[in-house]
Parts: C-alpha cells; sequence; structure tokens
C-alpha cells in the first residue's frame, strides 16, 4: 500500500498526561529506543489486541501502580 494511502487511513488524536506519567512514558520509550508518541501507540494497540503488555522495569511506574 502507497504510503499517502496508509497516511489516509490513520486518526490523529491528542493525549494528556500528568508530568510525572510523562516522565514514565519518557523513560520507557528510552528502553526501547523509541518515540514516546509511538510508544503510546504501542500500548494502545496491544491493549486492543488484549495482548499482555511487557512492562519495563522503572522505579516511578511500581510507585504509580501503588496510587
Amino acid at each position: 500500500m502507497h504510503s499517502r494511502q496508509v497516511a489516509e487511513d490513520m486518526r490523529r488524536t491528542t493525549v494528556s498526561f500528568e508530568d510525572d506519567q510523562f516522565e514514565i512514558l519518557e523513560k520507557w520509550a528510552d528502553k526501547d529506543i523509541r518515540t514516546v508518541p509511538n510508544l503510546i501507540q504501542a500500548i494502545v494497540v496491544s491493549v486492543l489486541r488484549g495482548e499482555t503488555l511487557n512492562l519495563p522495569t522503572i522505579p516511578e511506574l511500581d510507585k504509580l501502580k501503588e496510587k
């Protein structure tokens, strides 16, 4: 499929996060060597497919789970 057609078939959205949540996403993205938007897209698609997320070891993530 031509890249222009793929772009036309995609939708964009905006997502807002608290600072501490975004910092966790940045660290996760750095570990995966990808951008934060790409990571968010991968997370959402995995959840929609019913796949189990492979969460990285990030101390801040454990603190967030406790909230």
